[in-house]
Parts: C-alpha cells; structure tokens; sequence
C-alpha cells in the first residue's frame, strides 16, 4: 500500500464520444490531456480514444517505472444513478457494469464505434421507453427515441446524487448533440475497465476503493470552477486545453491530506466528482 503519500503527477483528461477522428489541427470538442509535475503543465492534443489511451499507458508505465504516485482525472460519469448497474448486471458493483460495457461496446482505431446499438440494447433491459435518448434522426427507433420527452416508465432517477447537487452538470442518458455526456460514458468506462486490466493491484478508482494505489483514476468536471478558469484562458488557447492544464494544476498543489480526504469522498455506487464542495480550495491553486 502507498497510503497517503502524495501524488508527484497529476493528469486531467477532456474525453471525446466523436466517431471519426479529430481534425489534424487542435480543435475544441477533442480529446486534451494536460500533465502537472514538478510545478510544470503540459497539454496534449489526441485525434481518437485509441491514440489518447496508448498516450495514457506510455505516461503510466513511466511514472510506475520511476516510482511517481499519478492522480489521472477524466471528465465523465464513472457510474450512473443507484438501481442501473443491479438491472444490467445484477449487481450493484459499478465495475460490474464497467466490465459488461467492456465486452459489448467497439471501438476503432478511427473512433468507430456501435453506441447506438449498446444503448438500444441497454434499453430493451427496461420497461417503458429510455433511460438512455438522442441519436441521429436516421438511427432513431422506438427503443431508442431522439428526444428526451419521448421517454417514459423505464423506472430510472434522471440524475445521480452528484448532479443533483450541481445542477449544471449534464445527466448521463443523452447520447447526441451538446452536452451529451452519456456517449462519453459509455465510450469512456470501458478504455477504464482496460486500465483495470493493464495495472491490477496498482491502480484504484475513486471513491468505489481506497485512493492508497501507485495509480489512481478519479472522475472530475472542469464546469467546477468554470468561471475561475475561463478567467485564466490564454490569448488562442482552446478552452478544452485550458480546462485540462488548469485543472491539473489546480489538483496538483493541494496538499496530500486534502487531496486523499476529497479521494474519499462521495457515492460508492454512482461515483461523484472530485473537488464538489472544495472549490475554493481549488480556485487557490491557480
């Protein structure tokens, strides 16, 4: 066990559900990884999931090889509300779910991918119409509806207990157009369940296991402190870069016992984000 030693390296991702790659050039709505280490930040820019991950491995691997404690943040849902995973899997273990989504859920080296189908599918387990809503019009069905107010008696709260506490976090079904968060779920938990796989005994996920691993994975939201950090974009950066290298900055310079107090914190069936309740203790680390 590490304990409460400090994290030497802290990496915050911004996810992408895109099913094609990003354009050459940096652009918003991509996938960014900022890394914070001996008092310095870098971001990275990535065209698909398959290019950010092998990414995410090369920086593990090293940091394990030089013996560096690393917090990675992602910027989606690590769960959803209480009662899914149990309807899914039969289990209310969220990495019980993780590893279903993992068996069913492709993904190419060019970000092609069968969400639509897992989400159809994930929605013929419940009664009624949904939880899970939006898709191209050409995809939409009577299992799968395109709009959120066509769905009805699936039996599922439409917001875990962290989004209730802050509103303006996006609920995890819907899957098209802005704020679709739920494609970024499900195109995200199973490259997490990989990691899983990859690193064992040292690698932790917050808060569903003790935050006491070589490598621990933590779900953020850089909506946090929205405000503090577009107040501190930089002449042509893109927000996603600067949310990515100001979180991770931000994380980074809080104290180790703090740090691992937050790690603790939160839903062990839903998961929660990381920070919620200690923004300005954050905000002091820009």
């Amino acid at each position: 066990m590490v304990g409460m030693s400090a994290f030497q390296t802290v990496v915050m991702v911004d996810w992408s559900a895109r099913s094609a790659p990003s354009p050459t050039k940096p652009t918003k709505d991509s996938i960014f990884i900022g890394v914070a280490r001996n008092g310095r930040t870098t971001t990275t820019y990535h065209r698909t999931r398959v290019a950010a991950m092998q990414a995410m491995r090369d920086l593990f691997d090293a940091e394990l090889s030089a013996k560096r404690r690393v917090l990675a943040g992602f910027d989606f849902p690590f769960g959803y509300p209480c009662g899914f995973a149990h309807a899914v899997t039969g289990s209310d273990d969220p990495f019980g779910l993780w590893a279903w989504l993992a068996e069913r859920i492709s993904d190419g080296p060019g970000n092609q991918n069968n969400r639509w189908e897992v989400a159809e599918h994930l929605n013929g387990l419940f009664p009624g119409v949904g939880p899970f809503w939006g898709c191209p019009s050409a995809r939409e069905s009577a299992t799968l509806p395109a709009k959120g107010l066509a769905r009805h008696s699936h039996g599922m709260e439409e917001r875990r207990e962290v989004e209730k506490r802050l509103p303006r976090a996006q609920a995890c079904w819907k899957l098209f157009t802005t704020g679709s968060v739920g494609s970024q779920v499900l195109m995200g938990l199973p490259h997490l369940q990989a990691l899983r796989q990859r690193y064992g005994a040292n690698i932790s996920v917050s808060p569903f296991q003790p935050p006491d691993t070589p490598i621990v994975l933590a779900e953020m939201y850089p909506g946090l402190i929205d405000a503090a950090v577009k107040a501190r974009v930089q002449k042509d950066e893109i927000l996603d870069a600067a949310q990515v290298r100001l979180m991770a900055q931000a994380f980074a310079r809080l104290s180790a016992p703090v740090l691992n107090a937050m790690l603790r914190e939160g839903n062990r069936e839903e998961g929660w984000i990381l920070g919620l309740g200690h923004e300005a203790k954050l905000i002091a680390g820009l």
